[in-house]
């Protein structure tokens, strides 16, 4: 198994000796670099079930229940799993034991204020895996509890080693849990490296696939969880998408849904190539602007085209672009009233007068006005080079008629400790920050809203890992890990790097 760095950065950035990156940094094009192994463990986690299985193009039903229990879902929030009537918050354990299988992974469902949780494995994960990679609660079928999306990016499919999955977990009563593949499944492809979703639409990032014959230049691929359907390949070689695949382009490292310029009752796409070259129209390699990064907005994705429309942001075209800034290495959308806003990261970038410190770049659009540069968000003379401004990305206010804020994660501190900046739109300045751990902790390497309540977490506190919850008006936030207060742990198992993934 090859497991990737998730961050490949340059020699500014020193990251503490833990199972998500170490001090010899390699590109992430051809990254190496073992995971910490997780310790010596036995016994399982509360399984996804283990019902008939039944399989369907593009994915297949693993069956069972995860949900806390049976629960009437009417009226359950955008999070609410369990169907409670309390938002609830995913974490990712990607590098846990379960059942004594190394790096297999495990994602869990924190319920509430964390005063309780649960658990979810699968039956057919394997040693290595990574389940919980990255992990997402929104409502994707009609029974109004929130579904789990859990990304297991080294998953072998078919006997094709790393070629990735992506498992969706219902929740509610009578739960089942489907397993997303890629039609033709590539090793080291990465499926289930990002995802996303909106509606029944969940879009799914493989950017390690060696799409249309070019070496890692990435692919993103589309379901429907409502007729699962074969997921819907789009690259950079697709009819309309603007740009072109190059080696090591990753496209799909990150991934947003939301109303972007296209007809303003369709979804749109936007999808991170945060390792592309800035270098100008055509096709060329190792040319121009080394890894400095571009989006592109993909409109009108629900349904199957021939040709789509699109259009693509180098980070010349809103900020200054330097080699290394990884433009698209995190996004993160919402809405409020008629107003769209995606966020978009360089966590390389120069902020303000301050080499590498990073930043991060808001586009507004709404149903009448095409996606457009907002404002360009940094920390001024606060940041320092290699911080990792921008590193994780969350919005809370979609749908609603409140106050719109930004979670920005900032892991990479002097000593590690890490911090998250807090902005409300249209406030001025570089926003709150908070910081709650220690040194190494790497707090903000994750980052999400439950509810109004910020997640953060930190995967290298105490060496199982952490997440933070804060409330909207606290000023000192919760922190929670497996087997204390009311959150379970793996029986028997050990959690590595819990928190690196929230959602």
């Amino acid at each position: 198994m090859r497991l990737l760095l998730p961050f490949a950065a340059t020699a500014a950035i020193a990251l503490a000796s833990t199972g998500l990156a170490s001090t010899g940094l390699a590109s992430a094009g051809a990254a190496s670099a073992g995971a910490a192994s997780a310790g010596a463990a036995s016994a399982g986690a509360a399984s996804a079930g283990a019902a008939e299985a039944l399989t369907a193009p593009g994915g297949i039903l693993a069956t069972g229940s995860a949900a806390a229990s049976p629960a009437d879902c009417a009226g359950a929030g955008v999070s609410d799993f369990n169907g409670d009537g309390l938002e609830d918050v995913a974490v990712g354990d990607l590098f846990a034991n379960p059942g004594g299988l190394a790096g297999a992974g495990a994602a869990h469902v924190l319920f509430g204020r964390g005063e309780s949780g649960k658990i979810v494995t699968v039956p057919e994960t394997k040693a290595g895996d990574g389940f919980g990679w990255s992990v997402r609660l929104a409502k994707i079928d009609g029974d109004g509890c929130a579904d789990l999306l859990v990304g297991a990016p080294y998953a072998d499919v078919a006997g094709v080693e790393d070629a990735g999955a992506v498992y969706v977990v219902y929740g509610g009563p009578g739960g089942r849990t489907v397993r997303l593949v890629a039609p033709k499944p590539e090793a080291d492809a990465h499926f289930g490296w990002s995802l996303t979703s909106g509606g029944t639409m969940v879009a799914v990032g493989a950017p390690h696939e060696d799409a249309d014959g070019t070496a890692d230049s990435g692919a993103v691929y589309l379901f429907d969880t409502a007729t699962l359907g074969t997921g819907r390949r789009i690259s950079q070689e697709t009819e309309g998408v603007t740009g072109n695949g190059e080696a090591g382009d990753m496209f799909g490292w990150s991934l947003a849904i939301g109303r972007l310029g296209g007809a303003a009752d369709e979804p749109d796409l936007a999808v991170g190539v945060p390792y592309e070259n800035d270098d100008g129209a055509g096709r060329q390699v190792d040319a121009g602007k080394r890894d400095s990064g571009s989006i592109t907005v993909i409109y009108d994705v629900r349904e199957p085209k021939d040709e789509y429309g699109s259009r693509k942001w180098d980070l010349r075209e809103v900020a200054r672009s330097e080699t290394g800034d990884r433009f698209g290495y995190a996004m993160a959308y919402a809405e409020r009233d008629d107003v769209g806003y995606l966020a978009v990261s360089a966590p390389l970038g120069d902020g303000g007068a301050v080499k590498d410190s990073g930043l991060v770049q808001l586009f507004q659009s709404s149903g009448t006005q095409a996606i457009t540069p907002l404002a360009t968000l940094h920390q001024g003379s606060e940041g320092a080079p290699g911080e990792g401004y921008g590193f994780s990305l969350a919005f809370t206010g979609e749908g609603g008629g409140g106050e719109v804020r930004l979670a920005v994660g900032v892991p990479f501190d002097a000593d590690g400790q890490g911090g998250v900046r807090l902005i409300t739109m249209g406030e001025q300045g570089p926003g709150r920050l908070i910081t709650q751990n220690g040194a190494g902790d790497h707090f903000g390497w994750s980052v999400g809203f439950s509810g109004n309540r910020l997640v953060a977490g930190a995967p290298d506190r105490g060496g199982a890992g952490a997440v933070v919850l804060l409330g909207r008006n606290d000023t000192e936030g919760v922190p929670l890990s497996p087997g204390t207060g009311g959150i379970p742990a793996l029986e028997g198992a050990a959690s590595v790097d819990f928190g690196a993934s929230v959602g």
